[in-house]
């Protein structure tokens, strides 16, 4: 299983730690208001610059802020939603140590990887979580049986999202000697880019031409994260930029078929508008 940052929970609204100062202060007034009735008392001047409003605003201020701590202890609690040390803490306590330089996103989903998927059966999704551990490793991604019955070969790029080099596959794989189980013949290799070029002709263009590039670019990247197959009229649809703007001619590597991305390779885009 492969998780996406989009693919995880949003927070829940709570109410009970969402609430304004203002929120506070009127229900206490209410309630101040309502036990006086209760009683036959004359209620409290609940207004602002009265004696009750100048005690209880600033407690009601208080305990909003007190509300915003609690949600994120909260938050801290879940490594779905924990952040910098307290993802550390989930990190240790899963065994799964961040990396140098490793990113919040990368290492949450390399934590909730390790979560859905028991290791141990010693075949290609251990051998991408044990690879995903060393230093200089940010996606792993392998085919077994491709060779022969014992095969694994595991395709790497680094921290950036770029082919390992040569060197460093080499490296790794004899890193990965003291995890690899015996009979399997690994072999690691840098993973190979599929270059995507997507072309288009903007008329009536509101913008400077590079950076509405930059913005499709960016969409595309993230429809196409975790996918292996592209349809060509969601690729043409990510085009429409802005409101107004008119586009023709949306060419996907030269023509309007749907693209098939290999599974081991780094997609690479690339926009051009005229």
């Amino acid at each position: 299983m492969t998780l996406k940052i989009s693919d995880l929970p949003e927070l829940p609204d709570m109410m009970i730690l969402e609430e304004t100062p203002e929120m506070i202060y009127q229900r206490w007034s209410n309630r101040a208001v309502a036990q006086a009735k209760e009683r036959n008392l004359p209620p409290p001047d609940t207004e602002q610059g009265g004696f009750f409003y100048d005690l209880w605003y600033p407690i009601a201020l208080e305990w909003a802020e007190n509300q915003e701590l609690l949600t994120y202890s909260l938050i801290q609690a879940f490594p779905i939603w924990a952040d910098d040390e307290y993802l550390d803490a989930h990190g240790w306590a899963a065994g799964l140590l961040r990396k140098t330089n490793e990113e919040d996103d990368p290492y949450r989903l390399r934590l909730l990887d390790q979560a859905f998927e028991e290791e141990g059966s010693g075949r290609l999704k251990d051998y991408e979580t044990w690879a995903l551990k060393l230093e200089g490793v940010g996606t792993a991604r392998g085919v077994e049986k491709a060779r022969h019955a014992n095969s694994i070969d595991l395709y790497l790029a680094d921290m950036t999202g770029q082919p390992i080099t040569t060197d460093a596959a080499a490296a790794i794989r004899l890193q990965m000697e003291a995890y690899r189980i015996a009979g399997h013949d690994l072999q690691v290799q840098p993973a190979p880019v599929y270059s995507l070029l997507v072309e288009a002709k903007i008329k009536n263009a509101s913008g400077d031409l590079n950076k509405l590039a930059a913005t499709i670019q960016t969409r595309i990247q993230n429809y196409a994260a975790g996918k292996t197959t592209l349809a060509y009229h969601y690729l043409s649809a990510l085009v429409i930029v802005d409101v107004g703007e008119d586009y023709t001619e949306v060419k996907v590597n030269g023509g309007i078929e749907d693209i098939q991305v290999p599974h081991t390779a780094i997609l690479q885009v690339k926009v051009v508008l005229s």
